[in-house]
């Protein structure tokens, strides 16, 4: 469990000395040498994190933007070793080529790469935040969920690398629940020794220690391949990834005809209804599952 509760910090922090310590023509070159030097590290040190530390990792991820200022991403963190090695056997993850391989190094590595981390935070998002106008439009912002969590994860991951922790983003989400990924289990049962309230929705989970090796640059050093098809970890340049204007203009008179419209609203109509559906059936059965995990000793 977390032993951060009581450990008081200023979430407000420590603005007015940072902007006495670093001149204003060096933050954009410090911005850049973190986020271009931020890999993910996966090999851990034997060594506990600060709390101090975490905290101030925590603080990043509330600092994160979020769509219509919901400021709806909440976190837990985990730092007892026992714990994370639990959880670590449940979502057990690791690179690996086939099934075969798999199984060998899960035999070997009982609580995979997220054994091995000195703290974890996962990250949720408060669903009870988003359509706030309570006009029906759930649907629309929830989206908005992921995007908000993954603001805060990537402040927290570049935050963890200017300090010179190892830091890795987990896929987390409550799709994954009863799957492989999960080893079966739902999210609810994993967690449930923890006050995590039934709005909240999981998002992503950061493993954070420091890390066995560092870069020619001393940052947390990161694998050169990595994925399910073992692919490079190095970017390329950047017109690869930059998307080229079309060379001529498309009017946007007459591309629709009138039947056309009329479809268009009809199959939205069916899209809201049943994306509507599935999400109360969705709610009923979450509230089944928690309803009977509250009564397991």
């Amino acid at each position: 469990m977390s032993n951060l509760e009581n450990l008081n910090y200023d979430v407000k922090g420590k603005s007015e000395s940072i902007k006495a310590e670093v001149p204003n023509n060096l933050r954009e070159k410090i911005i850049q040498e973190v986020l271009l030097n931020r890999r993910s590290c996966r090999s851990f040190l034997d060594q506990p994190i600060d709390k101090t530390d975490i905290l101030e990792l925590v603080k990043a991820g509330i600092y994160a933007p979020s769509g219509s200022n919901a400021q709806n991403q909440r976190f837990l963190v985990i730092d007892d070793p026992g714990e994370i090695q639990r959880i670590g056997s449940i979502r057990w993850v690791w690179p690996y080529r086939s099934i075969v391989s798999r199984d060998k190094l899960r035999s070997r590595e009982p609580y995979g790469i997220v054994g091995k981390a000195a703290a974890l935070v996962f990250v949720f998002a408060d669903s009870s935040l988003n359509d706030r106008r309570n006009n029906g439009e759930y649907y629309i912002w929830e989206s908005l969920e992921i995007q908000n969590c993954a603001a805060s994860i990537q402040n927290i991951l570049l935050l963890a690398t200017a300090k010179g922790i190892g830091n890795c983003w987990i896929s987390c989400s409550q799709n994954m629940s009863y799957s492989r990924l999960l080893s079966g289990y739902g999210w609810h049962e994993v967690l449930n020794g923890y006050e995590i309230p039934t709005s909240y929705k999981i998002q992503g989970l950061i493993i954070l220690g420091y890390p066995k090796q560092v870069d020619e640059n001393g940052f947390p050093k990161g694998e050169k391949v990595h994925g399910v098809v073992q692919s490079s970890t190095v970017r390329e340049d950047v017109s690869k990834y930059l998307i080229p204007s079309k060379s001529y203009q498309v009017s946007c008179e007459n591309q629709f005809k009138k039947i056309d419209e009329i479809k268009l609203k009809f199959y939205s109509k069916i899209i809201r209804f049943l994306i509507s559906t599935v999400n109360k059936i969705s709610k009923k059965v979450y509230f089944i599952e928690k309803k009977y995990l509250d009564t397991l000793p």
